[in-house]
């Protein structure tokens, strides 16, 4: 996995869609994401300090889907590992693991404001 918060080549996947005279898809995809998010990562930092499993699942299993669709690889990747954990109904380490995606979904953040800046 590269070291890198996003793979900026799924962005120019989303950008190869665009029609004349539509809105920038690429740029609706992240705004997007940088509105959903923030309500998935409140469930994750919830369903971990209540030992929630279900909320854990479900919010990391819609985490996973939209951080893949902006090219959040690495986010998507560690969204992945926790929804498959807590789908065990035990998840010891949640809160360890939640943290990590906090601290990855800020770098992911700050990736995509960038790159949406940058295209005009």
């Amino acid at each position: 996995m590269p070291d890198v918060p996003i793979d900026e080549s799924v962005l120019e996947g989303l950008r190869l869609l665009q029609r004349k005279g539509r809105p920038d898809i690429a740029k609706t995809v992240i705004t997007l994401f940088l509105e959903s998010a923030p309500r998935a990562l409140n469930d994750l930092q919830t369903g971990a300090a209540n030992h929630d499993t279900r909320l854990l699942h479900y919010a990391s299993h819609v985490l996973k889907s939209s951080s893949a669709a902006v090219g959040a690889v690495r986010l998507s990747a560690l969204c992945k590992q926790l929804e498959e954990i807590a789908r065990t109904g035990s998840a010891p380490d949640a809160g360890k693991q939640v943290q990590e995606i906090l601290r990855l979904y800020g770098q992911t953040d700050s990736a995509l404001r960038a790159w949406y800046a940058a295209q005009g």
